[in-house]
């Protein structure tokens, strides 16, 4: 795991040597244990790395035998052995014994089509110096990130995280207001756009390729693609197969030669996960969970309970509110842009729990997704009529405005930052003439690329997929994690189970309400059944009531403060009476507007962040 920055100035001017080692010393923590650089007239590329496999032959930059081909790679390459044979029968051999050595000659011998091969998680640059040509490529899902920018010259420079992109000098800052309204709706802002105008996120799954004098070529290698052509399966059967792809796909995440545990909330997903581990290892393996004082949002109590059904020896951290006011700035420096999501306070303390007995970690993530877990599918599929316990979690202002289509009634579920109608109260007349479209719902163009012959929650996931995996949730996972330096693997994020299951009908997964149905009868195999008859409850934080009480101040002092009424998004009379109310079910808007506003004052107003 490592992080990679460089730049490609195709020969035509002389790269900027030192952005390279800028941009890793501002992301050390990806890659604490070694660096490495190349740099000639045509490019410059640079690399921290931290060890997992390949101690002592995994340096990179990496090339191809006659140095003609040069590659920086971020990730693991879990099929790395056989690509090692299928270039052996190509006569060429492989020098050294990491899985990034693999990938110059798997380039020099299929060409772009060369990550098709490839089964991980990974951000990879390789520039040809005999085309003169840059590429950039993402894993399938996105689960490691990777920004970039061309230059008014031509130049692309290009990093794993936004702070260090902005070593380059030459990158533009300006703020682009759609991307503020759309992160105040999503939390986010939705890739391939960030908070910059001219700074660009690569999506899941795609190649690009840069040439002198040519636009950006871009190309999708995979999707997700929600079918129901398995629909005639039996159940047993398609449980069965679950089973055995999801073991293979633990098994293959185990290989490391630093020490690994795993996360585990007490919840179905990373219970599974565990249980397959432990039995796989045949030892103890460190477990970690976050605890609150809340009881309603403590599920330590479960963790321990799976822990010692696994046998794992098990570690639980406390969250306070103090922990939350810490690791806010924490949270918005390796983002790099606007996040809301509270989630990521846990994620920050296990991660930091985490670093002190292990450098790799197994989690339960991506099961929502591909196995129909969150709440809000069963609220989508009761539109437009909406249940008494479910009427909070549905903007009915957004809902009663839209044309009924499914992107303006999924938008009524998803949105819970800070919705239309609020928007409409708090914007200011100019901030809203900057906006192309207002309202915009972003949705929109996700469903276009949807089928429409298929079944709605299908085509509803495969939005999820497509969009909030990679932009709100494993976002929180990579930049929690890689700022302690430990290295996340996520087993249900495997292509090999995500193509099967996303064949079978989200029906099947969807059973009167019962989410997860065919993964609970897997998980019935290896867990006690207190497990599986638990509530579901995804990890949160109580979020209302340290507003309410420690964060009150904290948050009313950003919001009202002389520097966020002059932000221009806002109609200073309209915020200060909204941030001044308190109301417990603007708990999120709340948070949304907070986390934009210090975002501003650590990026754009230059003040020093408080880490932890």
């Amino acid at each position: 795991m490592c992080g990679i920055a460089g730049t490609a100035t195709f020969g035509l001017t002389p790269p900027l040597e030192r952005f390279p080692s800028a941009a890793c010393a501002a992301m050390a923590h990806r890659g604490p244990d070694e660096e490495g650089y190349h740099h000639d007239s045509q490019a410059a590329f640079g690399m921290c790395r931290l060890k997992v496999i390949g101690l002592g032959d995994g340096s990179q930059p990496v090339y191809s035998e006659d140095r003609g081909i040069v590659c920086v790679f971020n990730g693991e390459i879990y099929n790395h052995q056989a690509l090692r044979e299928l270039l052996a029968r190509r006569g060429r051999r492989v020098r050294g014994g990491s899985d990034a050595h693999v990938l110059p000659l798997l380039y020099d011998e299929l060409g772009e089509d060369f990550v098709s091969e490839l089964h991980g998680m990974f951000a990879l640059a390789v520039y040809d110096t005999r085309t003169r040509k840059l590429l950039l490529a993402t894993d399938r899902v996105g689960k490691k990130p990777l920004f970039y920018s061309r230059l008014a010259d031509g130049t692309v420079a290009f990093a794993s995280e936004m702070a260090a992109l902005l070593e380059h000098p030459g990158i533009e800052r300006t703020v682009d207001p759609v991307a503020v309204d759309q992160y105040l709706s999503y939390r986010v802002v939705p890739g391939p756009h960030t908070i910059y105008q001219r700074v660009r996120k690569a999506e899941p799954g795609t190649v690009l390729t840069f040439e002198a004098g040519q636009p950006e070529k871009a190309r999708r290698y995979w999707q997700f693609d929600f079918h129901d052509d398995l629909a005639d399966m039996s159940g047993p059967e398609a449980v069965d197969r679950i089973d055995a792809l999801l073991q293979e796909a633990v098994a293959d995440r185990l290989e490391s030669e630093v020490p690994l545990g795993a996360m585990l909330s007490g919840g179905l997903d990373s219970s599974l996960v565990v249980a397959m581990a432990s039995r796989r290892l045949g030892r103890r393996m460190h477990t970690f969970s976050v605890g609150f004082e809340h009881a309603a949002f403590d599920e330590s109590v479960y963790a321990r309970q799976v822990a010692e059904h696994c046998g794992s020896d098990h570690h639980t951290y406390r969250i306070g509110a103090s922990d939350a006011r810490q690791a806010v700035d924490h949270i918005l420096t390796h983002v790099g842009e606007p996040y809301a999501f509270p989630s990521a306070i846990a994620a920050h303390c296990m991660y930091r729990l985490a670093r002190q007995y292990v450098t790799v970690v197994l989690t339960g993530d991506g099961s929502d997704e591909i196995f129909c877990g969150y709440n809000r599918y069963k609220i989508f599929q009761q539109l437009p009529g909406i249940a008494p316990e479910s009427a909070a979690k549905v903007d009915a202002e957004a809902l009663a405005a839209g044309d009924g289509g499914i992107a303006d009634r999924y938008q009524a579920v998803l949105v819970d930052g800070v919705r239309g109608g609020i928007k409409d109260r708090l914007y200011s007349g100019a901030f809203k003439a900057t906006l192309p479209e207002y309202p915009y719902n972003h949705l929109r163009d996700r469903f276009a690329r949807t089928d429409p012959s298929t079944a709605e929650l299908s085509r509803v996931m495969q939005v999820d997929c497509g969009f909030w995996l990679p932009d709100a949730q494993l976002v929180k996972i990579d930049r929690m994690a890689m700022a302690h330096s430990v290295e996340p693997r996520s087993p249900f994020l495997d292509h090999r189970l995500i193509d099967f299951v996303t064949r079978l009908p989200a029906s099947a997964n969807l059973v009167n309400g019962n989410e997860k149905a065919l993964l609970k009868q897997v998980a019935a195999r290896w867990l006690p059944h207190s497990v599986l008859s638990r509530r579901k409850q995804e990890l949160a934080v109580p979020l209302e009531g340290w507003l309410g009480t420690e964060l009150r101040e904290t948050i009313q002092s950003a919001l009202l403060s002389e520097s966020s009424l002059d932000r221009g998004y806002f109609a200073p009379d309209a915020l200060r009476a909204f941030a001044t109310e308190f109301r417990p079910e603007n708990t999120y808007a709340l948070w949304t507007l907070y986390m934009l506003e210090r975002w501003h004052q650590l990026h754009t107003d230059g003040r020093h962040p408080e880490t932890s």
